[in-house]
């Protein structure tokens, strides 16, 4: 509260009382215009934070296959043994399914049925589906694959194509040790890391380009697999024509 001295006339009091509310209310208003300026800045900033960048790992085995029910919660066989939760086969396949515009995979061995039937959905839902893989290992896959129309190109080299890694939308990593087999994701001891992060995405996206080019030409796929003394001995050939 102002204390004001009684001697000092009242004409003189009341300019005081009006010069110091006037003070006082300015001093104020710089408060409140500050809060409010304050609060718009925070508000935009938070608007335009960028996202933490993802970073996840996937652990196999899953410990057995999943039952078709599981969703459904309503399993009809009353001692059924196989899994009735999510596994990470089936978050796999969800990303497969959230992918817009392409999906690169660059894998060893191609086999797993459901890993399979999400890529051809994809394609058929207008997303871009690139394969690259060894000719080794797809023989087992080739006649869904290319009935399915999607795009594969062959590792014909006497080198073995070991890449285990897929980009979704050419900003999404996956890369680990599974191979994409049912068995493997049931009771193999795999991993998937999954990434966004710039910097490692472009190198993967980079390594698939180039392979891509390498391998252009070589979609055709040996539909019946190859015995080892086949691979033996195409891969001897191969060397040989190499070094001549």
């Amino acid at each position: 509260m102002l204390n004001i001295p009684l001697y000092i006339p009242l004409h003189c009091r009341m300019t005081w009382l009006w010069k110091a509310a006037a003070a006082m209310s300015i001093s104020t208003n710089i408060v409140i215009v500050s809060y409010i300026l304050y609060q718009l800045w925070t508000s935009k900033h938070e608007t335009e934070e960028i996202e933490e960048p993802v970073a996840r790992v996937l652990m196999f085995p899953d410990g057995g296959y999943q039952c078709n029910y599981w969703t459904a919660g309503n399993c009809p066989y009353e001692h059924c043994t196989l899994l009735h939760h999510k596994t990470n086969k089936t978050r796999l396949k969800e990303l497969l399914e959230r992918a817009e515009k392409s999906i690169d995979v660059c894998m060893f061995v191609l086999s797993c049925a459901v890993l399979l039937d999400a890529l051809i959905e994809a394609h058929r839902k207008g997303v871009q589906v690139r394969i690259v893989c060894d000719n080794m290992k797809i023989s087992g896959s080739a006649y869904k694959i290319t009935e399915a129309g999607l795009d594969v190109r062959v590792d014909i080299s006497p080198s073995t194509m070991h890449h285990k890694f897929m980009i979704i939308d050419n900003e999404v990593l996956l890369t680990g040790s599974y191979n994409w087999t049912a068995s493997g994701a049931a009771y193999n001891r795999e991993n998937v890391f999954i990434t966004d992060e710039k910097y490692v995405v472009d190198q993967f996206n980079g390594e698939f380009e180039k392979l891509w080019i390498k391998f252009e030409g070589s979609s055709e796929i040996r539909y019946e697999p190859l015995t080892s003394c086949e691979v033996i001995r195409n891969r001897f050939v191969h060397r040989s024509h190499d070094k001549s």
